[in-house]
């Protein structure tokens, strides 16, 4: 019989590839991962583990083990579910990510939202990047991820994670309010502001992704980046000195007397908020519940207002 928090040390090797990146997110020892994994062995009794240069690598059978580790992980996770549907209302621990825009927006109307309907459920929330964040939640760091996807840069599907869209909202240029082109309120060729200088998100981040995307498809250059940051707030502050512009999405870039949002010439371009949770834990009441005041909270954002739509419920 082989024990399930072996099981998952398995499993966590097997996504993450090092006994360091394990004790790291798991806030192990590397020495007592060694131990349980080398137990799960006997426990098995063949070899799970191979030395391959100065590299561990799964064996064959330690991947047909990690799959079952998968599986039952999920199965554990459904039935812990199930109980807990037959208690009165959501209570413990739901561990969520979002974006810094998405925070802005949606969790104050949340957590008062939670406030009133799960007093007994405790919400932790950590800022982290969609496709890290994705990643934590199939490694069971988190429970629920509020992302984003913009049009041109898809985010990777899972089978084991279920996705449900929330918000779509537009994306404009966003130019400082005294700049000529924002002058009569109208749409913006990008190949107006080719010699441009322009503010990002870090390189491998989805904002970063989709000014490289637009600029290049639809404009036909690359764009001189010279500012990077995953702080809206600091890419509105960057385009309010009058020397950048960027792209932001509806949400976070509310016109100011100091910029000024104008949408692409070349069409309309969009960004998708979506939450996801692993899918054995989506009918855990803590989950939907979250979910609930998520979808409240952006039924408020979007009120009155056409450059955001909030997406049914399906």
């Amino acid at each position: 019989m082989m024990e399930l928090r072996r099981l998952r040390l398995l499993h966590e090797l097997a996504q993450r590839g090092t006994i360091a990146a394990v004790a790291e997110a798991l806030s192990y020892s590397p020495s007592s991962i060694s131990v349980q994994l080398t137990e799960l062995e006997r426990e098995a009794g063949v070899p799970l583990l191979e030395r391959v240069g100065r590299t561990l690598q799964l064996t064959p059978a330690g991947v047909r083990v990690a799959e079952h580790a998968a599986r039952a992980l999920d199965a554990d996770e459904a039935v812990r579910a199930g109980l807990a549907q037959l208690g009165d209302a959501p209570r413990g621990r739901v561990r969520a990510t979002f974006i810094q825009s998405t925070a802005l927006a949606l969790l104050p109307h949340t957590l008062s939202s939670l406030a009133a309907s799960a007093p007994d459920l405790s919400v932790e929330v950590t800022q982290v990047e969609t496709a890290p964040a994705l990643d934590a939640l199939r490694s069971r760091e988190v429970d629920v991820v509020v992302g984003v996807e913009y049009d041109p840069v898809p985010v990777s599907r899972y089978r084991d994670v279920d996705r449900r869209d929330l918000i779509l909202e537009d994306v404009r240029l966003v130019l400082p309010a005294d700049h000529p082109l924002a002058a009569d309120g109208g749409p913006v060729a990008l190949a107006s502001v080719e010699r441009s200088r322009w503010a990002a998100g870090h390189r491998g981040t989805g904002h970063a992704a989709l000014i490289e995307s637009v600029c290049n498809g639809l404009g036909g250059y690359a764009p001189d980046i010279r500012h990077r940051t995953d702080d809206a707030l600091i890419l509105r502050a960057l385009v309010s000195s009058g020397r950048v512009v960027t792209l932001l999405s509806a949400l976070i870039g509310a016109a100011t007397p100091e910029i000024a949002l104008r949408p692409l010439a070349e069409g309309r371009i969009q960004r998708t908020v979506f939450t996801a949770v692993r899918a054995a834990t989506a009918e855990a009441p803590a989950v939907i519940a979250l979910r609930r005041a998520l979808y409240a909270a952006a039924r408020a954002a979007t009120a009155r207002r056409d450059d955001v739509t909030l997406v049914r419920r399906r």
